[in-house]
């Protein structure tokens, strides 16, 4: 739109299309080609899906952060395009989405995210839904249609916001964004709608012309299949005689029949020409629309063409370089692409595209010469110097009767790279800028549309613009995103092939990809990196834990690099030491990981009866014991696997010569709370019975009553089944020998 004061671009929504079948499926891998599950899935729940497997690669947290598939559209030709909306906690991510274009044939053409990562927005809301649509409503809306909670990122940080829909008087639905925490509207929507006109073939500095009106629907004024014409202040025009609408000058009818010739023109001849279909929805454009101090205005699929302002504009449904220009915003909607996003950016795509596409059509760099009256040059230019219109000087840049920061200033920085472009290609260019359209996100940046030009002559002109695209826009500055990312398996047989690929570097544009691998032994590496091959695709057996590398080199020059494991052996770990020492004696025991990927180790101990202690983070430890015991090692690989060992030690009395030593002897140890540990000694093989007996006499517990050999015997039992009270401890043997012990349960 063109205005040299400041406005708010409200938001459009855009209705749902039709979700239709996709084509056969064909093997996956990227970039390229990918396939949903044999069936009757659609591409679009294939995308999704298989974005749900690799949140990771897109900058998401699995178990925070969700996919849901949005909308997928036929594509002219075949194909799909696919809107993949991010989740926080459930919660929908205002703004926050990916496109994806799906080719007749099943390959995933391309793939560009808007998604944001480690959102901080509180969950709960503290403003109820019914107190939002009152403040809503407050902030100059209309009443409320619809709400639903979500979360927002601004400038101001995360918030969770009431998205709060709104219907105005002419139809458009436009929305206001409350925080639902504090009540403060965040962004109030604010809109309306579209226009356009004929018989100046250009402005009135022409003269008038009689020109066909194509497409008339017979028995309305002035509509076509695709669009139409309204008039704010006048009736709607009306055929003089059948087919006849030669209005003359000064009669509104007139302008209403300039604006349709000029619509036509636009969206037939001009973008028609360039593979254009059809709107989405019916562009309606509205003239004669009481919009000072404005003089156009546009959201989603509605043009709103102002008035006359004294000593400011003139007609501006008279200006054909208006109308185109306002159109152009039209055409962006149509791919859902919104103002917003970071500094803005897509505000100034918005502006600078549209100004693009007026300037392409008339030849002429200048828009708006003729309405505005202050401005000598028009209200925007596409031909620009450099510097100071680069990226370096982005909100640093105005002209006419736009300031600093605004829209239309920073749009001719990206609209003169184009025409930089135009003047290097000709009108190949025009195609190009139409083409990419289709792989931007709802709010991209310019680095995403500089890698949509990328994929655009990729798929549609065979990638031979590619080194001079990468020429004109890193001229002014503007470069396209470069992200290193690997998908492939994580755990291996030995020898088995693996396949391993690079997810879009620059949105599916020709970057350069080179591999290089690296095997760990132990933990670290044990050798130096070696090159593995190029390209998008890598496939390797290996017989150790390998670290592979993909370095990206984008079509700007930009390089980005990222590493993966590849892991062929579970992690092991073997314990070395005594598994039995003498009472209170030293030992030293060591745990060995076995062919794991970086890790980190920890050493449990737990004495007999005792729980668990932890040891630390070592692989070595040495200590007295005097009971017996058990040692735990727990690994944590660099890949999120584990692993796990016990090792069993017995602690014993050494017992001097058997000479010295009577026919039976009975040691008792008791821990803290139930547990017991016996001691029987025997001089000579032989039967025992083990009892345990109360003060009066009476056997309460049987604890052995076998032939036992001569030796050491080690008894362990629970003392939780006696009351409280004075016990004994009695053994006897065959030969009539015994042994007594007393001890005491205490509670």
């Amino acid at each position: 739109m063109i205005r040299p004061r400041p406005v708010v671009i409200a938001a459009f929504v855009t209705s749902l299309l039709a979700r239709l079948a996709m084509a056969q499926p064909a093997p996956e891998h990227w970039p390229g080609t990918f396939l949903p599950d044999p069936g009757h899935e659609r591409s679009g729940d294939a995308v999704c899906r298989w974005m749900c497997d690799r949140l990771p690669a897109f900058g998401l947290t699995p178990g925070i952060d969700s996919l849901r598939l949005e909308r997928e559209e036929a594509l002219p030709g075949g194909g799909a395009r696919v809107l993949v909306r991010q989740l926080w906690h459930g919660l929908p991510v205002v703004g926050a989405d990916a496109r994806g274009i799906v080719g007749v044939d099943g390959q995933l053409r391309s793939l560009l995210s808007n998604f944001e990562p480690r959102l901080a927005a509180p969950l709960s809301p503290r403003i109820a839904p019914e107190r939002a649509r009152a403040l809503a409503s407050a902030a100059t809306m209309p009443a409320a249609e619809a709400i639903t909670l979500a979360v927002a990122r601004r400038e101001s940080g995360d918030h969770l916001v009431w998205d709060v829909l709104h219907r105005l008087d002419d139809g458009e639905r436009v929305r206001t964004l409350v925080d639902a925490v504090t009540g403060h509207a965040l962004e109030v929507a604010a809109g309306s709608a579209h226009a356009v006109g004929m018989v100046y073939p250009t402005d009135p500095r022409q003269p008038v012309a009689e020109a066909e009106l194509p497409g008339l629907i017979g028995d309305r004024p002035l509509r076509a299949r695709d669009f139409g014409i309204d008039d704010a202040l006048y009736p709607l025009a009306t055929a003089l005689a059948p087919g006849d609408y030669r209005f003359p000058i000064g009669d509104p009818s007139f302008d209403q029949g300039n604006v349709y010739w000029h619509v036509d023109h636009y969206l037939h001849d001009f973008l028609g020409a360039l593979g254009y279909g059809t709107p989405p929805e019916s562009v309606v454009v509205r003239v004669h629309f009481p919009l000072d101090p404005e003089v156009a205005r546009t959201s989603g699929a509605l043009v709103l063409l102002g008035r006359p302002i004294p000593g400011f504009c003139r007609e501006p449904s008279l200006s054909h370089d208006i109308v185109y220009h306002e159109l152009g915003h039209t055409v962006l909607y149509g791919f859902g692409i919104q103002p917003g996003g970071p500094r803005r950016e897509a505000n100034a795509l918005h502006e600078a595209v549209a100004d693009y596409f007026v300037a392409a059509l008339t030849g002429d760099p200048g828009i708006g010469e003729w309405a505005y009256l202050t401005f000598p040059n028009g209200g925007t230019r596409v031909d620009q110097p450099c510097p100071p219109w680069d990226f370096a000087h982005y909100d640093q840049v105005a002209f006419g009767g736009g300031g600093l920061s605004s829209s239309w200033g920073n749009g001719m920085i990206l609209a003169s790279a184009l025409w930089d472009l135009r003047l290097r290609i000709g009108a190949s260019c025009d195609s190009l800028v139409l083409e990419s359209l289709a792989y931007l996100p709802t709010v991209p940046t310019w680095q995403q549309f500089a890698n949509a030009l990328y994929v655009a002559d990729r798929d549609h002109h065979g990638g031979r613009f590619w080194s001079t695209i990468g020429e004109v826009l890193r001229r002014r500055g503007i470069r396209g995103a470069v992200t290193a990312s690997i998908s492939g398996p994580v755990n291996l047989r030995p020898g088995e092939p693996a396949e391993f690929h690079a997810l879009p570097c620059c949105g599916g544009t020709p970057g350069r990809y080179h591999w290089r691998v690296r095997t760990w032994c132990r933990g670290t590496p044990c050798e130096s990196w070696r090159d593995a091959g190029d390209g998008d695709r890598l496939v390797m057996s290996f017989t150790d834990d390998t670290e592979l590398e993909l370095s990206v080199l984008s079509p700007f020059g930009d390089p980005d690099t990222t590493h993966a494991f590849a892991s062929v052996l579970t992690p092991t770990l073997v314990f070395d030491g005594p598994t039995r020492i003498v009472k209170n004696g030293t030992g030293t025991w060591s745990v060995r990981p076995v062919s794991a990927a970086p890790f980190r180790l920890f050493l449990f101990r737990q004495w007999l009866g005792a729980k668990q202690e932890l040891l630390g983070q070592m692989t070595s430890v040495t200590f007295a014991a005097a009971t017996s015991f058990q040692l735990t090692a727990e690994l944590t690989d660099h890949m999120g696997r584990t692993g796990i060992a016990h090792y069993d030690v017995e602690v014993f009395t050494d017992h001097p010569p058997r000479g010295s030593r009577a026919p039976v002897q009975l040691t008792q140890r008791l821990e803290a709370g139930r547990h017991a540990e016996i001691h029987l000694e025997l001089g000579d093989a032989t039967s025992v019975r083990l009892g345990v007996y109360d003060i009066r006499g009476r056997e309460r517990l049987i604890l052995a009553n076998e032939q036992e050999p001569r030796g050491e015997r080690v008894i362990r039992w629970d003392t939780n089944v006696l009351e409280p009270g004075i016990y004994f401890l009695r053994a006897t043997t065959a030969s009539g020998h015994a042994a007594k012990l007393r001890f005491i349960v205490l509670r």
